[in-house]
């Protein structure tokens, strides 16, 4: 039957190559390749493996940055890409035509049609100037009166107010 050695029930120490009670300090040595903590009369067995210190690391807490308010101010209109369409066929240019003229590729032009994509404000401004359309509206401020009941509205809420401002 195997005894089992290190760490006996009581906290004491046992030798792992004697078995014996390690009695004051122990010595962690390697054998072989294997490391082991034995008394100090089995310390000669093996080299003694060098005490490294384990200091303790310090985490320095990280200062919150400032979150700053999102403000919508404005966004696409629902069917940016239809009016985008028409606007192209309206005046018969193909898309890579369209492209050539305000210096984007046709693949954005696709894209945007096809609704694949949101362009980037300096497109729509782009578009917006060449066509004489307005693609961004103005986003209406959305005030819930939070005194009326005690639960927080969910994003479903806010989007239903919207819709019944329009």
């Amino acid at each position: 039957m195997a005894r089992k050695v290190g760490r006996s029930g009581d906290g004491s120490m046992e030798c792992e190559i004697c078995g014996r009670e390690i009695k004051g300090r122990s010595y962690r040595i390697l054998v072989e390749g294997s490391e082991m903590t034995v008394c100090a009369k089995c310390k000669d067995f093996g080299a003694e493996k060098p005490f490294v210190e384990i200091k303790k690391l310090t985490l320095k807490k990280k200062s919150k940055p400032k979150v700053e308010p999102i403000e919508f101010v404005e966004e696409l209109v629902e069917n940016f890409n239809e009016i985008v369409r028409r606007e192209r066929e309206k005046r018969g240019w193909s898309q890579s035509e369209l492209a050539l003229k305000i210096q984007e590729k046709e693949s954005l032009i696709r894209k945007i049609e096809n609704c694949e994509i949101t362009p980037e404000p300096e497109v729509v401004k782009k578009l917006e100037k060449l066509f004489g359309v307005k693609l961004m509206e103005k986003v209406p401020e959305i005030k819930v009166d939070m005194k009326k009941s005690n639960i927080t509205p969910t994003l479903g809420d806010v989007v239903v107010i919207k819709k019944k401002k329009k």
